[in-house]
């Protein structure tokens, strides 16, 4: 069986692990590798998240006055997955319940992920439709982490300036702290910028941002327009950077573990679905 798959074009060479679905290289013409390649300090590349973002309170949520226990990010970035389609420049990735699904998520759901090069942009959606016969709530986003090397040499910057302060964690949650983080329209990397881990962002007015190199042209710009919480993260010292689109994310430090009442949960009906993409573009 096939465990990893290409795209590509005269652009972008594109590598998907079948577990996961995850996106796994993007190279350009050049060969230069874009995408971190799982070292020792962190061993995955982009991992996506379904059916919840970040950490559940004591990792369990209550639906129908039922405690149901679910780990950090949700199952899917461990789970094979299946390809329904394929073309020289797209792929369709396909996941649905399980035995050992219900038990932490007890209903019938369908997960297509699609991979799409468009020129230098490659184009990443989720789509999710619920199968079952009662409502289903769900979340879902992506943690792409890129090679920054020295990470001081670069920034992230948004497409307008923002006043929006960045929540932080307390442990695996949201916590009531805020901090400053972002000036104008930019905020400096260094070694210290992920000290306090993740940092997790709520209304921004921007429909894109970029992490740049300072001193040369290469950058990843996404298109975000379509999720409405964004999380920027790094190991301290590592050499990458992940930028991570999210519709959801981690429980407050005083959300109650209803996961109909969860920040960011889409509470789907039966055979209902939503379709949600984000777009990084490459430049060398």
């Amino acid at each position: 069986m096939i465990n990893q798959y290409r795209i590509h074009n005269k652009f972008l060479d594109v590598r998907i692990h079948r577990k996961g679905a995850e996106l796994c290289s993007v190279k350009n013409a050049d060969q230069f590798e874009f995408i971190w390649q799982a070292g020792p300090v962190w061993q995955r590349h982009a991992p996506n998240l379904f059916p919840i973002v970040g950490s559940l309170l004591d990792h369990e949520y209550s639906y129908n006055s039922k405690i149901i226990q679910l780990t950090h990010h949700g199952f899917a970035r461990d789970l094979e997955f299946d390809v329904l389609h394929q073309s020289e420049n797209s792929i369709c990735f396909i996941l649905q319940q399980n035995q050992d699904t219900l038990e932490s998520y007890p209903f019938d759901f369908t997960l297509l992920i699609t991979y799409t090069l468009n020129e230098n942009t490659l184009e990443q959606t989720f789509r999710v439709i619920n199968k079952d016969n009662k409502r289903m709530p769900v979340s879902f986003g992506g943690h792409p982490a890129f090679n920054v090397h020295a990470i001081h040499e670069y920034e992230i910057q948004f497409e307008c300036n923002e006043s929006v302060q960045a929540n932080i964690l307390e442990g695996p949650y949201i916590s009531d702290s805020k901090v400053d983080v972002i000036k104008g329209n930019k905020i400096p990397l260094d070694h210290h910028t992920f000290d306090r881990d993740a940092l997790v962002f709520q209304d921004l007015k921007s429909d894109w941002i970029k992490l740049v190199h300072k001193s040369s042209s290469h950058a990843v710009k996404f298109d975000i327009r379509e999720f409405p919480h964004l999380g920027i993260w790094s190991k301290p010292g590592a050499p990458f950077v992940c930028i991570e689109p999210w519709q959801g994310m981690a429980d407050l430090v005083s959300h109650n573990k209803d996961i109909l009442q969860k920040k960011g949960v889409l509470v789907l009906e039966s055979n209902e679905e939503v379709s949600k993409t984000f777009k990084m573009e490459f430049t060398p």
